[in-house]
C-alpha cells in the first residue's frame, strides 16, 4: 500500500520530502492526506470494483464545473499531475488521483439552524448539477435505478444468493422485509423513470459536508455522481435528516424551506418520495453486498442501513401525508 501511495505522489510532486496522515473518511477508496511544503492534499487510490477511467473523468468534469460557478461552498477539484493529467494509472494497474484539501469540520444536525443550513446546500448543489450540460457526456455514471449494476459483484444472482444465505445473522423478519422491498422497488421503476433527470451526487450526508462557524463551506466525495432521478437527491437527504434528528418534523420543515429557495418539484415527483426512499436503501444495501463479495466485512454497515430502512419506511407510512403537505406547500413549482 505504501509503495502505491509513494508512486502516486511522484506523479504530482518533484519534492521527495512529505508527510502522510490518515483520514477519518474514505471507506470506498484508499485515501490519505499528504503534507508537502506546508500545504495539504488528498491522495486517492480508487477501488478497482467501483471506479474506472470513465467514472474518474465524470467526477473531474463535474467538480471542475462546480468550482467555476459562484457557489457558497467549495468542492475538491482534481490537481493536475506534473504532465497535466487529472489522474494516473499506477504500475500495478490501480487508478489514482490527488485533489485539493479543504478545511473544515463535519457539519452537525443538532437543531433547526443546522437543518436549514443542510437544506440550503442540498438545494444549491442540486440546482448547480441541474445546469451541467450533459449533452457531451459519453459516460453518465450508474443510476440507482440500475441497482443490480452498482457493484460488479452484486448482480441479481449474487444479491439473491446473499439474501438466501447471509454471511452473518439477520433476523428473518428483516430479511422478509428486504425481499418485499426489493420487489416493491422493482415494481416502481417504471413510474420513477417518468420523472425528470439530472446529475445527482447521491451522498450529500453530513460526513461529506465540511463547516466553519456553523456554515457549510465544502461538499466532498463525488464518487457516486451519475445522471439519475432529480428528486432522488432530495429523498436521500431528507431521509438522512430524519435519521439524524430522530424524525423531527420541525427540523424537516426547516430543511425543506431552505431547499425551496433553490429548487422546485412537481406533485408527481413528491408522490414518489416513499418509493425513492426505498430505492435509495436498496441501492446502498446492494453496494454493501458487492463489498462483501470483494472480501470486506459489511456486517455493521449493512445492519445499520437495513434497520434504518425498516424504521424509515414505517415512519413514512405514519407521517407521509404530513410530509407531503409540507412539500406541496413549499416546493411545488
Amino acid at each position: 500500500m505504501q509503495e502505491q501511495l509513494d508512486e502516486l505522489v511522484r506523479y504530482y510532486f518533484e519534492e521527495a520530502d512529505y508527510e502522510m496522515e490518515a483520514v477519518p473518511f474514505g471507506l470506498t477508496n484508499l485515501t490519505k492526506i499528504v503534507k508537502l511544503n506546508d500545504r495539504r492534499y488528498v491522495l486517492r487510490i480508487y477501488n478497482r470494483h467501483t471506479k474506472h477511467v470513465e467514472g474518474i473523468e465524470l467526477e473531474s468534469r463535474t467538480t471542475s464545473f462546480l468550482a467555476n460557478r459562484e457557489l457558497t461552498f467549495q468542492v475538491p477539484e482534481f490537481l493536475p499531475t506534473l504532465s497535466g493529467d487529472d489522474y494516473v494509472r499506477l504500475s500495478d494497474g490501480s487508478l489514482g488521483a490527488v485533489v485539493v484539501f479543504l478545511e473544515g469540520t463535519n457539519h452537525v444536525l443538532a437543531n433547526v439552524h443546522d437543518a436549514a443550513e443542510f437544506g440550503r446546500v442540498v438545494g444549491e448543489m442540486s440546482q448547480g448539477l441541474q445546469q451541467f450540460d450533459r449533452s457531451g457526456l459519453d459516460y453518465q455514471g450508474i443510476s440507482f435505478l440500475d441497482f443490480y449494476n452498482l457493484h460488479p459483484l452484486a448482480d441479481q444472482s449474487a444479491v439473491d444468493a446473499f439474501i438466501e444465505n447471509p454471511s452473518f445473522h439477520i433476523p428473518e423478519a428483516s430479511l422478509n422485509f428486504y425481499r418485499a422491498k426489493v420487489e416493491s422497488v422493482e415494481n416502481s421503476v417504471r413510474e420513477i423513470k417518468k420523472l425528470p433527470i439530472q446529475l445527482v451526487h447521491h451522498d450529500l450526508l453530513i460526513f461529506n459536508l465540511l463547516a466553519q462557524n456553523n456554515r457549510i463551506c465544502s461538499v466532498l466525495d463525488f464518487d457516486f455522481i451519475s445522471v439519475d432521478t432529480s428528486f432522488l437527491e432530495f429523498a436521500i437527504c431528507l431521509n438522512h435528516l430524519l435519521q439524524m434528528s430522530n424524525g423531527s418534523i420541525e427540523m424537516a420543515e426547516a430543511f425543506v424551506k431552505s431547499y425551496s429557495a433553490y429548487k422546485a418539484h412537481s406533485v408527481q415527483e413528491i408522490e414518489q418520495l416513499r418509493n425513492l426512499t426505498q430505492l435509495y436503501h436498496v441501492a446502498v444495501l446492494h453496494i454493501y453486498i458487492g463489498q462483501h463479495y470483494a472480501g470486506i466485512d459489511i456486517q455493521h454497515n449493512f445492519t445499520y442501513i437495513l434497520n434504518q430502512f425498516i424504521h424509515r419506511d414505517t415512519w413514512l407510512m405514519e407521517h407521509g401525508k404530513t410530509i407531503e403537505r409540507m412539500l406541496i406547500a413549499y416546493i411545488v413549482g
